[in-house]
This record gives structure tokens, C-alpha cells and sequence, in this order.
């Protein structure tokens, strides 16, 4: 059986990353070196003070990074892993319900091109 320490950091894991906006917020990461707050809100097309609630909490789990530039804040993936995990993610879609595979293969395309982009 596995330890109950692990059990209990892969739960808080996949709390995090289980919200849609939050899976949103780390798809726009991995295809940008970094982005302000008012970048990522543009991208996922949500108001910024919802956006910062989702930072703050992928933030404080350790999965992104943020460093000031001025007036700025601008947030990066900080846990490169995560990739590795929405790509998984992808795949076990990809299987399971094959009457969507377009939607699920040109997912895992796109993360596989973020891959090659971000080495």
C-alpha cells in the first residue's frame, strides 16, 4: 500500500488541477515563457480577479512562480511535470472515449508541440 503521506500530496495535487480555469491558466503557461495577470485574462477570457483567486492557489501549491517586473507580476510554470501529467491526462481520454478522439488527439498534439517549443 502506499504511504498515506503520498496519498495524501497526490489528493491535494489533483484537487488543484482538477478546476477548468486552473487547467486553462497551465495550458497558457506551457505555451508562454511567462504572462502577466491581465495577459492570462485576456487568453482564457475571464475577469481578472477570478483569474488571481486560480494564481493564488496553483501559486501557493507550488506549481507556478511569479516575479515582478515593474509594475507587473508575471507567472510561469514552475513544476515543468505538469505537462507530463495533462499530457497523461490526454492520453487516457484519448482511450477511453474514442467517438471524441479529434478533440482529444489534437489536444495531445498541441501539448506535444508545446513540448518540442519548450524542450
Amino acid at each position: 500500500m502506499i504511504e498515506e503521506f503520498v496519498i495524501r500530496k497526490l489528493s491535494k495535487l489533483f484537487t488543484i488541477i482538477s478546476n477548468e480555469i486552473r487547467i486553462k491558466i497551465i495550458y497558457s503557461l506551457m505555451g508562454n515563457k511567462s504572462m502577466t495577470v491581465t495577459e492570462l485574462a485576456k487568453n482564457i477570457g475571464i475577469a481578472q480577479n477570478t483569474l488571481s483567486a486560480h494564481l493564488k492557489i496553483l501559486y501557493d501549491g507550488g506549481y507556478i512562480s511569479k516575479s515582478k517586473n515593474w509594475r507587473n507580476i508575471n507567472y510561469s510554470i514552475k513544476e515543468p511535470k505538469l505537462k507530463d501529467i495533462l499530457e497523461l491526462g490526454s492520453l487516457i481520454l484519448y482511450n477511453k472515449w474514442e467517438d471524441n478522439w479529434e478533440k482529444i488527439a489534437e489536444a495531445k498534439k498541441k501539448i506535444e508541440e508545446l513540448n518540442k517549443n519548450k524542450g
